[in-house]
């Protein structure tokens, strides 16, 4: 990216230094202070000049997720814009969705006036906190507050070199209110992230690769378990590569497509059947108290943070680490594995006569004729409904069966905090173009993730939305695992488990339909795959969002007696099945 133009305020120059380092939208919730941006925006808009495009949304914890969502299909940088103390403690969970899914976001808020003159309001009082930064620290990797004796271009640059340089990250930046409005001097054009420099990373260690390569080769059977590359399709295509030349077995996540389904190099054998392992770009390859690998098998580790710094405490072994650029990485060891000798050359070939056990990732088949919906049927309708192009979040059940065959059609938060498919598939839909999109959710968590601002959002912006919630009536958290810490305790015995059921179910289809988007109630198995082709249509026709409401068993009791469980519909004269 090259220099913006000159800037007459600190919030002009603000966002003109976030287009000129990549930023094509800022993400906004209002706030009296940020009434600056708005201005701005319109100033430059006016005259022509680059400028992120302005988004309104109704809830910050949406906003931060749709930015998310643009990050995940776009690559670029994006910013988000929140009110003050209370707009950036809106974000919530997602400020931790967005530091674990590795997103180059710049988080603002606005902070009250401070002059006498313009604290006009008993508010300005209250929403001063002594560190407002102290909110996210924890989960940003840079923050700062802006002051009018600031470069506020170059302070934006820098923070987005900071949220671009490996392992990307999400940075905040506070805009007092009278700085926003603060002019500034016009002397030249304003800088950007990429002038002041992006680093990039090689592949790794000379010598780590070199030992990655030969153990990779000689081995008896060894595995690569990897979580992350799927970012880079360059990444996908050379671990192919290097599983089909190796005869290399891949336990891969589903957090992006990071080996496409139907390879036959995919496994799910335990890692103790393996002597080599090598953790490429994986936070959490293996849980210890769950399953380990053996004592005697050789451990590599390479990826961005190969000691994934952001955790206090890591037990994880290894034999080897090295910070690297995982397709990078890939390509290295696939050159130096050339070089295999006769030796290597017949481990090679003893391996690669069997690929891996028969794990290739397939679907589930067809949807039965009859019986109720469950998420594997789900899976199953969704498998033979998805187009390779097709764009899936999800947050509720495993997608193994779900055949994704393209780099940037799967994603997961990367987090562990819920309301993120929906909001994430729109901001995807957005950067993409268009895509049809489709998110997978559970009842709790489309609660969690502000469905009426989604579903408002998708409508303003033309960016409408498959979403499937899969209700299930409750939290297994206040369900399932409750009954498994306390099988013989009194509070699973309830009728309705206090802190687990959401009885009665909240009618998400006939909310949908209350604001003017296409909702369907599906309770039976064999109505899955016309509920989705009808959801398409919608989308596709019609250009309204699509929330089918799709009843699976109740947690515990699995119930699905409507008596139980629904609020009566708001129309009887719906779609419902």
């Amino acid at each position: 990216m090259t220099a913006g133009p000159a800037a007459d305020s600190a919030a002009s120059a603000v966002l003109a230094a976030a287009a000129a380092s990549g930023v094509q939208r800022l993400w906004f919730n209002s706030g009296s202070e940020l009434t600056s941006f708005q201005e701005a925006s319109a100033q430059a808009r006016h005259r022509g000049e680059p400028t992120p495009e302005v988004i309104t949304c109704p809830h910050e914890h949406v906003a931060l997720t749709a930015a998310m969502g643009e990050t995940m299909v776009s690559g670029r940088p994006a910013m988000t814009a929140a009110h003050a103390d209370l707009g950036l403690l809106h974000h919530g969970g997602a400020i931790h969705n967005a530091m674990w899914g590795d997103h180059p976001i710049m988080i603002m808020s606005g902070y009250p006036p401070t002059r006498a003159e313009s604290r006009t309001s008993p508010v300005f009082w209250k929403q001063q906190r002594w560190d407002q930064g102290s909110i996210v620290r924890q989960y940003v990797k840079w923050d700062y507050k802006l002051s009018a004796l600031d470069d506020a271009g170059l302070v934006v640059a820098r923070g987005l070199q900071v949220a671009l340089a490996p392992r990307r990250g999400p940075v905040y930046l506070a805009m007092p209110e009278e700085v926003g409005r603060h002019p500034v001097a016009t002397s030249g054009p304003v800088p950007s992230a990429q002038m002041l420099g992006i680093p990039v990373l090689g592949p790794g260690d000379p010598g780590v690769v070199s030992e990655v390569a030969r153990r990779l080769t000689t081995a008896r059977r060894p595995v690569i378990v990897t979580d992350r590359i799927g970012v880079n399709p360059q990444a996908v295509a050379l671990l192919a590569e290097l599983a089909d030349t190796l005869g290399v077995e891949v336990r891969a996540s589903r957090y992006r497509m990071n080996l496409p389904d139907g390879n036959p190099w995919h496994t799910t054998a335990s890692l103790d059947e393996f002597d080599v392992v090598v953790v490429l770009d994986h936070p959490v390859p293996w849980m210890p108290a769950l399953e380990r690998p053996r004592d005697d098998a050789w451990i590599g580790w390479a990826g961005p943070d190969p000691i994934e710094s952001r955790v206090p405490l890591y037990e994880l072994r290894a034999d080897a680490r090295t910070t690297a650029d995982p397709a990078a990485f890939l390509a290295a060891v696939l050159a130096e594995a050339g070089a295999a000798g006769p030796g290597d050359a017949d481990a090679v070939r003893r391996r690669r006569q069997r690929p891996a056990s028969g794990a290739a990732r397939a679907g589930s088949g067809g949807t039965p004729a009859s019986g109720v919906p469950t998420p594997a049927l789900i899976a199953a309708a969704l498998d033979g409904h998805l187009r390779p192009d097709d764009l899936l979040t999800w947050e509720v059940f495993d997608t193994a069966s779900v055949r994704r065959t393209k780099p940037g059609t799967l994603f997961e938060k990367g987090g562990s905090s819920l309301g993120w498919s929906v909001a994430a598939a729109t901001g995807a839909s957005m950067a993409s173009g268009g895509a049809h999109a489709v998110a997978v959710t559970g009842d709790g968590s489309y609660l969690f993730g502000s469905p009426d601002s989604c579903l408002w959002l998708q409508q303003q912006h033309d960016a409408p939305v498959v979403t499937v919630v899969v209700n299930n009536g409750g939290y297994r958290t206040g369900t399932t695992t409750l009954a498994a810490h306390y099988p013989d305790g009194l509070a699973v015995t309830e009728p309705t488990v206090i802190g687990g059921h959401l009885t009665p179910s909240p009618d998400f289809a006939g909310h949908a339909r209350s604001q003017g988007c296409y909702g369907e109630r599906v309770v039976r198995a064999a109505d899955l795959a016309g509920a989705l082709d009808r959801a398409r249509s919608a989308v596709a026709r019609d250009r309204v969002p699509a929330v089918l409401d799709v009843w699976v068993p109740e947690h515990l009791t699995g119930s699905m007696d409507p008596d139980r469980r629904a609020r009566p519909v708001l129309d009887e004269g719906n779609t419902d099945g």
